[in-house]
């Protein structure tokens, strides 16, 4: 009882610690009433049994090293206290979904007590077959000039959780179940059905909502339509199990809206399941992608909880597309940064500059000593510099012997990993709904794109070939904030309200 008190204030400790990166915030909120497809239908994976359900036991591979980034602002609220919302990230590739945001336990709220006692999910896990992966030929190129450093990050997001990029490769590549990919990435949780969803409701950005509209909305916003049924299933049971665990209140998860016929019917098949974890609410934080193998909770938030642990995402190095990504920084402007960032001033010795220390077990950066003047946690220092995770490994290329480190600025340079494209998945009934639209407006929505629409967009930078450098923008400057106010340790002090 303790241990879940305790986790809720470390949880509440690190809600605000989040730098702004570069990239607009793109907020929308959700509507108040929804009216589900009556095509959609709901799978025998509701019915309950009256045996306790038991997790698939999952194998954990560990799997070699590697980084994630989040695009973030702030914003005052009528209280004048800060909340932090997700921007949108874009879509990376025809293949795959826009995945825009990444979980962390940034909620104060606790968990209602049930009005009703929960049921067991029937199980339906494979073990499914993890084999057959293309091996991985080289780590990416650097191509770094002199005075230049390279940081080679692997996965996008915290990292802790559900990978929501390895969820769909177990999905598609070994014929997973959504209950084998749960089970996978929140070991020792089982699956019940709450008996609430019908009955209760959602808060999203101030906006209540019917179980099935809001999930379906977040969902859609989190995934896409085109992931794998099963995935999308996983992603759904994540989400509102997130939501429970906060009260009821989606905390920092956004919607989009008019989500397709298939993630409904997919929202709509497990509807009411979530995980539970010593029976509590589980804490299902999640992210696009894990580089290869997730990373323990401990090792990125002060928080540890035993479900939270790493495992393996075995795809992620063949076919993620953010597994090898390289960004080019000339010192000057990583100086910039840091000095901004942490209120220091460097040496003239850039080779001193950044000594990160990794997880034996994961490869995640735990700790980056910054020219020996100051340490702070990866994660951390990964928001600070806009990378994609805090799986990431440092080269700099010194500067002929004598030559001054200059002052001014200069752009950054992304460079994504040539990848193997993920095939498309296509479902006959995938068209848009009206589930999210205001039941006062008569008329149809117009600019509510459908899935075609999505996949033929223009390539963005994220679908860039590594001989090829990415349009770029001045990154957004960062907020300074100390290490005491993002990182603190939880008070401890108070009684357990369990």
């Amino acid at each position: 009882m303790y241990f879940k008190e305790t986790f809720r204030k470390a949880a509440a400790a690190v809600s605000g610690f989040v730098i702004a990166c570069s990239s607009a915030v793109i907020t929308v909120n959700a509507e108040e009433t929804t009216v589900p497809a009556e095509t959609s239908t709901v799978s025998a994976t509701e019915t309950t049994v009256s045996e306790t359900t038991v997790p698939v036991d999952t194998t954990t591979s560990s799997v070699e090293v590697s980084t994630e980034t989040s695009t973030e602002t702030a914003v005052e609220n009528d209280g004048g206290q800060v909340e932090w919302y997700k921007a949108e990230l874009d879509s990376y590739d025809d293949s795959l979904s826009l995945i825009s945001y990444e979980a962390s336990p940034e909620s104060t709220k606790k968990d209602k007590k049930s009005k009703k006692t929960p049921t067991p999910v029937e199980l339906n896990v494979t073990g499914g077959y993890v084999g057959d992966i293309p091996w991985l030929e080289s780590e990416p190129v650097i191509d770094a000039k002199e005075g230049q450093f390279a940081i080679v990050t692997y996965g996008w997001g915290h990292g802790v959780g559900m990978s929501q990029n390895g969820a769909n490769f177990y999905a598609m590549y070994s014929g997973w179940t959504y209950q084998d990919i749960l089970f996978h990435y929140y070991p020792d949780t089982y699956l019940m059905n709450t008996g609430e969803a019908e009955d209760e409701k959602i808060t999203v950005n101030g906006i209540s909502g019917d179980v099935l509209s809001m999930v379906s909305q977040i969902v859609y916003n989190e995934v896409g339509g085109s992931m794998s049924y099963e995935a999308i299933k996983a992603q759904a049971v994540a989400v509102y199990t997130y939501c429970k665990y906060n009260g009821n209140d989606s905390s920092d998860l956004r919607c989009k809206p008019f989500p397709p016929q298939i993630v409904v019917d997919a929202v709509s098949e497990v509807l009411g399941q979530a995980l539970y974890y010593d029976g509590y609410y589980a804490l299902t934080m999640f992210s696009a992608s894990s580089g290869g193998i997730t990373a323990n909770c401990g090792e990125v938030f002060y928080a540890d909880p035993p479900y939270l642990r790493s495992v393996s995402s075995d795809y992620d190095a063949s076919y993620d597309p953010h597994y090898g990504t390289v960004t080019y920084i000339d010192d000057f402007q990583l100086r910039n940064m840091i000095q901004a960032a942490y209120k220091i001033s460097l040496s003239d010795n850039p080779e001193n500059w950044l000594k990160p220390t990794y997880s034996d077990q994961t490869g995640y950066v735990t700790y980056i000593n910054i020219d020996d003047k100051l340490t702070v946690r990866g994660y951390e220092f990964k928001l600070a510099l806009g990378l994609k995770s805090s799986k990431f490994n440092v080269f700099y290329t010194p500067r002929p012997e004598g030559e001054k480190i200059p002052e001014g600025t200069s752009q950054i340079i992304v460079v994504d990993p040539d990848y193997i494209g993920t095939p498309a998945v296509w479902y006959p009934n995938n068209y848009p709904t009206d589930i999210g639209s205001d039941p006062a407006t008569t008329e149809e929505p117009t600019e509510a794109p459908t899935e075609d629409e999505e996949s033929s967009e223009e390539p963005t930078e994220d679908s860039e070939e590594a001989t090829d450098i990415p349009p770029y923008t001045e990154p957004v400057s960062q907020e300074p904030t100390t290490e005491e106010d993002l990182f603190s340790e939880p008070d401890y002090t108070d009684e357990p309200v369990w």
